[in-house]
């Protein structure tokens, strides 16, 4: 990794702008003044100076996926590279009928209709038609179950594509992706063949969405602030008072509690889910709760230290809690709280999205050698970008897998450091990767005094003296000037920390002509 030191420091103003003024030098007591010379002069100031370690970096997408087609045949449309994709997006036709994107992450892999079984499948489809407006009545309850409200959704979908409104959803209609996408290269052309699960195209995912759903007649607030840090136990918002919590791990099992949890209830996964999130935030203080897959008292106890963590004032029998369904959603690891779609206190008409939640779209990659601890865990890194901009990154990940890239004997290991930034500029965003440059802190002085190097004097008994103006030059005398001795400290970019007893602000200090 290649260092440049730096530093920012305000600019030091030249008295004169280099004129030729006249002086007489005061040597501490002797009266001998020398003969009347040219003088140049700075302003002695007073500010912060920082040295940074520079080292270059870059910014690209976190992640890029591929878009399969859902069934095979003959492309006879597809989108082009640098088209958007979102939500109800036709990707390409096949056969001449569309692909339509929808947001989710486990994939298509059967037709749906009434006769279905219950599934995560239903609950993707159910949220984006509902998020799309083919509910306009509120009356798709967004579960697993495909009953009749949903069949009414799907045809109002289809009657939109053109297609026939018989309340089925073929597997070949639907592709789910991640999120908002960006197309890159187009892998099968119009006119070729593709296979089902076959690639239609690759893709950047330009905004990464995991939706978060409500039932209706409730009341939401205390949205999570964006950016929040997502993992088991994170409290996303609050449902009739209520916590609304994540818990990291296999969505496609169980996406969220779908039904009321209290004492008796039938055994099940999302019980021990709910019990492993108790006793992992210390809500089990007794140590009484058993996790698998029963409901019992001991659990309902844990479940009200957790409410009452989050408002002391929620008051409940454990023998009669009720838990209820929505009260966990099952979400993957690495996200963050997005942009909240409904405002605090909305009270739900209809089940609806009440937050997504997200992860950056674009990061910041680089190598460090191993220990280096500008580069640890959370590590706050400024990133300056071609543009000039410069914004705050954090450290998101550490690489496992240590290497040396120079093939250098003895030389210490690198790892790969991945950074998240605050803001992206405008001016970058149409390039898929390009270079930035990171800035660490070296050395700090706060409320230095700064003058040029130039205007340091060594003594011939040793040490260092600023040449001060005592009194200015008039047209009958030149100025007069003394020395004061100083002590250099930090150095940049053709000025220097001076310190001293006599040293303060505004001084005039003779330069170089």
């Amino acid at each position: 990794m290649n260092r440049t030191v730096i530093a920012v420091t305000a600019v030091v103003a030249l008295a004169g702008g280099g004129a030729a003024a006249w002086y007489a030098v005061d040597r501490g007591g002797d009266d001998t003044v020398d003969a009347a010379q040219p003088v140049s002069t700075a302003l002695v100031q007073q500010q912060d100076v920082v040295t940074y370690s520079e080292t270059t970096a870059t910014l690209g997408f976190a992640q890029s996926v591929t878009v399969s087609s859902p069934a095979a045949g003959t492309v006879t449309t597809i989108i082009s590279s640098g088209d958007q994709v979102v939500a109800g997006s036709v990707v390409a036709t096949v056969d001449g009928t569309p692909v339509v994107a929808m947001i989710g992450d486990v994939p298509t892999f059967r037709d749906l209709s009434t006769a279905s079984s219950d599934g995560i499948d239903v609950r993707q489809l159910e949220t984006n038609l509902v998020a799309l407006g083919f509910d306009p009545d509120g009356d798709v309850t967004i579960d697993e179950s495909f009953d009749a409200a949903t069949k009414a959704a799907v045809n109002a979908w289809k009657v939109s594509l053109g297609l026939d409104d018989d309340g089925k959803v073929a597997q070949s209609l639907v592709t789910f992706v991640p999120g908002a996408l960006q197309a890159d290269t187009v892998s099968a052309p119009v006119g070729g063949g593709v296979s089902a699960g076959g690639a239609l195209l690759t893709a950047r995912v330009t905004q990464r969405l995991l939706p978060v759903v409500a039932t209706a007649d409730h009341t939401i607030t205390a949205l999570a602030a964006p950016g929040t840090p997502v993992g088991t136990g994170t409290v996303l918002f609050r449902s009739n008072g209520l916590p609304v919590a994540a818990i990291e791990g296999d969505s496609s099992a169980i996406p969220a509690l779908e039904r009321d949890l209290e004492v008796g209830v039938d055994a099940g996964r999302d019980v021990r889910l709910l019990e492993q999130m108790l006793v992992a935030g210390g809500f089990d203080a007794a140590g009484a709760v058993s996790v698998d897959d029963t409901f019992d008292v001991n659990t309902a106890t844990a479940v009200l230290a957790w409410w009452q963590s989050v408002d002391p004032a929620i008051t409940a029998d454990p023998a009669t809690l009720v838990v209820p369904a929505g009260s966990f959603v099952v979400v993957p690891s690495g996200l963050q709280a997005g942009d909240a779609s409904v405002a605090d206190s909305t009270v739900l008409t209809a089940d609806a999205t009440v937050m997504s939640l997200t992860a950056p779209a674009r990061l910041v990659t680089t190598s460090a050698p191993i220990g280096d601890d500008t580069f640890a865990l959370d590590a706050r890194i400024d990133v300056e970008f071609p543009d000039g901009t410069i914004t705050t990154g954090v450290v998101v990940e550490v690489g496992t897998v240590a290497t040396n890239a120079s093939g250098t004997p003895g030389q210490t290991p690198s790892v790969d450091i991945t950074i998240s930034v605050d803001e992206i500029p405008a001016s970058v965003e149409s390039f898929v990767s390009i270079p930035v440059t990171l800035r660490v802190v070296d050395e700090e002085v706060l409320g230095a005094f700064v003058v040029p190097t130039s205007a340091l004097l060594a003594l011939a008994e040793g040490g260092f003296a600023l040449e001060v103006v005592t009194a200015p030059a008039t047209d009958a005398t030149p100025a007069a000037t003394t020395l004061i001795p100083v002590e250099p400290g930090l150095y940049s970019n053709g000025f220097v920390v001076v310190t001293g007893d006599q040293v303060s602000d505004g001084l005039q200090v003779v330069v170089p002509s």
